[in-house]
């Protein structure tokens, strides 16, 4: 079996897709057997808890190859930041270990793109999740032949509690569901601004947002839609979450800078329709009339959206089967896995045969 030592820096005390993707493939990798370790910054307690019983060890990412055991590879995720990304690929090479990374955020939210893409020309695979990624960083001079897609997974944790969050929160007519960082790239004001066009139509619709302040004005921004229709939860446990998802009509994060957002997946798996907007890659995501609404990035175009799907239940309960039955398909963690043990298992014996990984 394989000892992968995986990297994410975290952005404690908020989560992100990115950050759950690699929580999510260091323990399919653990369940079927292989050592895993996760270097990441401070994580959350239950963050903390859920890799303990997965049985990843969470460690401080080393600073030298000496401070820590020699893995079979180093597996790299995120791109926001790309300091533990490059740290990541240095210590890869003092290893003598192929280094492996999945950038997995767009380039609208990279903080040094140039440091991203030297990172990516250097690796001895990248993985992305559309082929759309797989373009962009080919045309950045990304070699070919180091670029795969694995797509995204969903991983929704317990039983889902669809009633018991509409009690809970007093929702008994439409709910509409944004879950993420609350960024105006994800789309958040928004939704916000499309709130009172639906109101004229379907006005006892409920707005729930769910994720961490992220935007330096979010409080601000609240305030001046303040509506008792408008519920801000502020950042919620993976229980809630599915909760959550259970619970709503529509689910609706008009992302404009993204990959492949790990909540869509997750909306699908809990059989609801998702309204997008125009992020790289989003026809190739989210199937306009299959399995969402790609909407343009302003409030009328999102405000017709959603009203379309409040409208329309059966064409609502279509698209959210349509997506279930992907993610049954295609969209789960034993392929992505099925297809990251495969990578690794050719930059090994690779590695084994020259002495050395590609560089």
């Amino acid at each position: 079996m394989t000892h992968v030592r995986v990297v994410h820096r975290g952005y404690f005390p908020a989560r992100a897709g990115a950050e759950m993707m690699t929580q999510y493939l260091a323990e399919s990798l653990r369940r079927r057997g292989h050592t895993v370790g996760l270097y990441s910054r401070e994580t959350d307690e239950e963050s903390a808890r859920w890799m303990a019983g997965a049985g990843v060890s969470v460690e401080v990412l080393p600073s030298t190859a000496e401070e820590a055991d020699r893995p079979d590879v180093v597996h790299a995720f995120d791109s926001v930041w790309p300091d533990y990304p490059r740290t990541a690929l240095r210590l890869a090479r003092e290893w003598g270990v192929p280094f492996v990374f999945t950038p997995a955020s767009a380039p609208g939210v990279w903080q040094d793109p140039e440091a991203v893409l030297d990172v990516c020309r250097q690796a001895d695979a990248v993985f992305v999740l559309t082929e759309a990624e797989r373009r962009m960083f080919g045309e950045a001079g990304v070699d070919p032949e180091a670029l795969h897609v694995v797509g995204q997974g969903a991983h929704l944790r317990g039983t889902a509690d669809p009633v018991g969050f509409r009690a809970l929160h007093g929702i008994e007519g439409p709910m509409v569901l944004f879950v993420g960082r609350k960024m105006r790239s994800k789309g958040y004001a928004l939704l916000l601004d499309a709130a009172k066009s639906v109101w004229q139509t379907h006005p006892d619709t409920r707005f729930v947002f769910a994720g961490p302040d992220w935007d330096e004005d979010c409080a601000e921004v609240f305030a001046a839609y303040a509506d008792p229709r408008i519920l801000d939860l502020g950042l919620i446990g993976e229980s809630e979450k599915a909760d959550a998802l259970g619970a709503c009509d529509v689910f609706c994060m008009p992302s404009t800078v993204d990959v492949f957002p790990l909540v869509y997946v997750e909306a699908w798996a809990s059989g609801k329709p998702v309204i997008g907007s125009t992020f790289m890659g989003r026809d190739e995501v989210v199937r306009h009339g299959v399995d969402g609404l790609i909407a343009e990035p302003d409030a009328a175009s999102v405000a017709a959206s959603v009203t379309r799907l409040l409208a329309d239940p059966d064409e609502a309960a279509a698209l959210g089967a349509a997506g279930r039955s992907r993610v049954e398909r295609e969209l789960g963690w034993e392929a992505i896995t099925d297809r990251v043990e495969e990578v690794y298992a050719q930059l090994i014996a690779r590695t084994a045969l020259t002495g050395g990984p590609a560089l």
